[in-house]
């Protein structure tokens, strides 16, 4: 669940609206990368269609319809959380995570 290769920003009461075969629910988006999502408070179990299901993120900064595959999925009280990765990522997508990202150091030293 934790094992994270691009930067994740956090956000802060983003709704995510989830299209799956059982028809419609609400969860928050907690945090996103270049290829991935984290989703909380997710009401109900989501119900894949060939391991996959459609999310829509809208807020004031953010537009976004997208198709996403689960990769985890842990229960949280009576809530549901789950992390998804993005399928055909869309460009604008892509741009606005670069908007997000924190500059990389050209002197930055990797230690071991």
């Amino acid at each position: 669940m934790e094992q994270r290769q691009d930067f994740r920003a956090l956000s802060q009461n983003t709704e995510v609206h989830i299209s799956d075969r059982a028809g419609f629910c609400t969860g928050t988006l907690n945090d996103f990368s270049r290829s991935g999502i984290c989703i909380t408070n997710i009401p109900r179990k989501i119900h894949l269609n060939n391991g996959c299901f459609t999310i829509v993120l809208s807020d004031d900064h953010m537009k976004f319809k997208l198709k996403v595959v689960e990769r985890w999925r842990a229960k949280e009280g009576l809530s549901t959380k789950v992390g998804v990765t993005i399928e055909d990522i869309p460009w604008d997508w892509t741009e606005m995570i670069l908007r997000h990202e924190p500059p990389k150091s050209d002197n930055a030293q990797i230690t071991h």
